[in-house]
């Protein structure tokens, strides 16, 4: 009895989702979306012809001209994974479509793959095409072959300039209750400071590729140096290098590399570390790409010798695309063993992120951070272990300025907000924090 109520309830259920599609699929709406967004397409008008088309896939995902004619207004507006994503449910309805493969090929050369590029070409080349469609893909076979090279290099340069109503992370009230008695905050941080910073940043990155070889090497460099306008005792300077072999497999990516950073405050040396990181990335489709990192670091500090550490951490990354709008979320721990238990903590975080491209080169983005950290030892002032809650919340909007015809090179201007809040078992580590930012950004 209880077999015969489930098949009947299971049937019903599908009776139901098939008039629904029913309806949808004899919807007046979706032909109209479908219709004047192709029309749009074939008039050149990308960003409406997009709007449209994905209106009339909402209503019916599977239709085949909704999908076809929504990937390549995404090509054409440069959103090559979006593309990619819709010629593979293209794909899945017609296994053999020999046009909707040369539109991946095109879509994955855009996006540097040229593996799975020249994978759907010569899919359709077993086919034995007509002879002009077979001289296209031999052309674009070898343009690919043309614009491989061993050596790449691509990085940005930075100019910032930021407001901050509080450099000194300073708590609310500079008197508090410690293992002595009540305690006075003097000096600098015994108050909010605000200041001006004005930094510069460089992010440059160099890939060699093995000939005939799935392996490459890669080597990150990255450099931060910031101003203040009156606190100077802050000034910063930060350099980070990672350099190590990956190997590319199909969609995954293995690698490893060494580590290194150097951190300067007033124009003398701070702390260093040394130290080993491997990860792995797999893009399960272009739209969904999950990637953990692990990494140990030997951590030096120049005059405090207690905080010298042995560090280590885990973060799990996953980046994907829902309605044309990024996620990507990292969860994260953080073990650190320092020379005095005092600075030994554990570590644990959650990272959000969102953002959407809009037409004209605008981007809206926004973000959540949060980190709890448990301390080990006892600090002595307040004869307890500390514990921290920090909440990072940020927004803000990106504009393309200008971009280079083969889209390589662009310069974006960057204008974002950022409060923090601290919340710890001590006093002394409770603030706020106000940051008003603003870049100029030159990507090549």
């Amino acid at each position: 009895m209880n077999k015969i109520l489930l098949f009947a309830l299971v049937f019903f259920f599908c009776f139901v989702l098939a008039g629904n599609q029913a309806i949808s699929a004899n919807s007046p709406l979706f032909d109209d979306y479908l219709s004047q967004g192709i029309e749009a397409f074939h008039s050149r008008e990308y960003h409406r012809s997009y709007e449209l088309l994905l209106k009339a896939f909402d209503l019916i995902p599977d239709d085949y001209r909704a999908n076809f004619y929504l990937g390549r207004s995404a090509f054409e507006l440069h959103n090559y994974e979006m593309a990619v994503m819709t010629y593979e449910r293209v794909l899945i309805m017609t296994p053999q479509d020999l046009r909707v493969k040369l539109e991946m090929a095109r879509a994955y050369q855009k996006l540097g793959m040229n593996d799975m590029a020249r994978k759907y070409c010569n899919q359709v080349l077993l086919t034995d095409p007509p002879q002009t469609v077979k001289q296209n893909i031999e052309k674009f076979l070898a343009y690919i072959d043309r614009s491989e090279q061993k050596h790449f290099f691509r990085g940005t340069l930075s100019l910032g300039i930021d407001w901050n109503d509080n450099v000194w992370a300073s708590p609310a009230n500079n008197i508090f209750p410690a293992a002595s008695g009540i305690v006075t905050l003097t000096g600098k941080s015994a108050q909010k400071t605000e200041d001006i910073i004005f930094s510069g940043i460089a992010d440059l990155n160099h890939t060699y590729v093995f000939p005939y070889s799935p392996f490459v090497w890669q080597t990150n460099f990255s450099a931060y140096k910031a101003l203040y306008r009156k606190e100077s005792e802050l000034d910063t300077l930060y350099l980070d290098i990672e350099s190590g072999p990956e190997y590319i497999n199909g969609k995954g990516i293995t690698g490893l590399q060494l580590t290194a950073d150097y951190l300067d405050l007033e124009e003398s040396k701070y702390s260093s570390s040394l130290g080993i990181k491997s990860y792995y990335r797999h893009m399960f489709t272009p739209s969904f790409v999950l990637s953990p990192v692990l990494a140990y670091k030997n951590k030096t500090y120049e005059k405090i010798s207690k905080k010298n550490a042995d560090n280590i951490s885990l973060d799990i990354d996953t980046a994907f695309l829902v309605k044309n709008v990024w996620c990507d979320t990292t969860l994260g721990y953080e073990h650190e063993s320092a020379a005095d238990s005092e600075y030994s903590y554990n570590r644990y975080s959650i990272k959000l992120y969102i953002s959407r491209e809009f037409s004209h080169g605008v981007t809206l983005f926004g973000s959540y951070d949060f980190f709890y950290t448990r301390y080990d030892g006892l600090e002595a002032l307040f004869d307890k272990s500390r514990r921290d809650k920090i909440h990072y919340v940020d927004a803000g909007i990106k504009k393309r300025l200008w971009q280079s015809s083969d889209q390589r090179q662009s310069i974006t201007l960057t204008l974002g907000y950022q409060y923090t809040k601290s919340l710890s078992n001590l006093d002394l580590y409770d603030y706020t924090r106000n940051v008003v930012n603003s870049s100029m950004e030159y990507r090549f």
